[in-house]
């Protein structure tokens, strides 16, 4: 079973039915948005995002990244990242949560997927904290 097939598994378990995309799997929890990155090359490589929790313009770019450094340091396997965009006409630039794991077969995502939706939601708290703070 690959990664993406134990992540449906426990989401349906849990009443959470996964849409997939093109680029894995997209569920909603607490009103947040979820994506799980499938891998390709990859196929037991955990990845579970919070896209587009902040927007960067030039104005907070600085801070933004700064924001991001604090973050990769004081949180362990999460990563906040600016990710460039382009959704037709519109180009622009926001901040991603990143939670990344290596797994087996013998992986309990029982405690895995939970303690991932902790961790990135307790990370995008504090990146907004710490960007609204003056």
């Amino acid at each position: 079973m690959t990664a993406g097939g134990m992540v449906s598994r426990y989401l349906k378990s849990q009443g959470i039915v996964p849409k997939k995309s093109d680029l894995g799997l997209n569920f909603q929890y607490e009103g947040w948005n979820f994506l799980f990155w499938k891998d390709t090359d990859d196929p037991m490589f955990f990845r579970l995002i919070l896209p587009g929790i902040f927007d960067v313009g030039d104005e907070n770019f600085a801070k933004a990244i700064m924001t991001c450094n604090s973050i990769n340091w004081n949180y362990k396997v999460v990563k906040a990242v600016l990710y460039d965009y382009e959704d037709g006409k519109e180009k622009g630039a926001s901040i991603w949560m990143c939670y990344e794991q290596l797994l087996d077969l013998q992986s309990d995502m029982e405690n895995i997927l939970p303690h991932a939706i902790r961790s990135l939601l307790s990370a995008c708290d504090a990146f907004l904290k710490e960007m609204n703070d003056e």
